[in-house]
């Protein structure tokens, strides 16, 4: 039987109705590493709503998607932040402590990267602008979003290189929101030629998170896959 990733969804609204949406790229990455992908609507956090969810997967993929309030890492809401969906930042946060009680097999993917830091006791910039420094070109074009932006660092002896099997490899970067102070207890794993943090780390099964869109590349650049296969394989293991 394949094992089961759960997959967060984001609200889509038009003028008439709200809507539960993935990016059919994660899904078929899922399918294409032996996964079974399973959507996760975003439903209220509550601690036994939530844990019935875990109950069904084997595994979580935490996707893109809008800014996290910044409340959630005590701060106001600056000018340059960008759309916001509280709803789905408190059903994340919630899912988050959950899976790591159970030592959930976690990849985090851009928005998915930044709400697990913020989960776990740490801070984002609401805008690459508040950054000195930062490059620009973090932010892509809506036409460029599949395209490799800049070169990520890959840190020597990390489970990201285990995975990767390089040292430093292109990714893409449609992102305006970057990790300020890392939480407690994450490793950084990958970084970008601007110092920005690419990718985060931490104890046990599996638990990474990278700041780009593996989903996006991995049709072209096989290493990217490796992530999700990464995945997947680590449900069949032992905890």
């Amino acid at each position: 039987m394949r094992p089961r990733i759960g997959i967060t969804s984001w609200h889509h609204r038009d003028e008439e109705e709200r809507w539960e949406a993935v990016l059919d790229a994660y899904t078929r990455a899922v399918l294409e590493v032996g996964g079974l992908p399973v959507i996760l609507p975003i439903a209220i956090a509550e601690p036994a709503l939530v844990e019935e969810y875990l109950e069904t997967i084997d595994g979580l993929i935490l996707t893109g998607g809008a800014d996290i309030h910044p409340s959630f890492y005590g701060e106001i809401v600056l000018e340059r932040c960008g759309e916001i969906d509280e709803e789905r930042d408190r059903f994340e946060v919630e899912l988050i402590h959950a899976a790591r009680g159970r030592d959930l097999p976690f990849l985090g993917i851009c928005r998915g990267l930044q709400v697990l830091n913020v989960a776990l006791g740490g801070t984002l910039y609401q805008d690459l602008s508040y950054r000195a420094g930062t490059d620009p070109t973090h932010m892509n074009s809506r036409e460029q979003r599949g395209e490799a932006a800049h070169p990520v660092a890959v840190a020597p002896g990390s489970r990201l290189a285990a995975i990767i099997g390089a040292r430093e490899l292109p990714v893409t970067s449609t992102h305006h929101q970057v990790i300020r102070d890392l939480a407690p207890g994450l490793t950084v794993s990958a970084v970008a030629p601007d110092g920005v943090i690419e990718g985060i780390e931490g104890p046990g099964r599996f638990l990474i998170a990278v700041q780009w869109h593996p989903e996006r590349m991995a049709a072209r650049h096989p290493e990217q896959l490796a992530l999700f296969r990464s995945l997947v394989e680590s449900t069949r293991r032992p905890s």
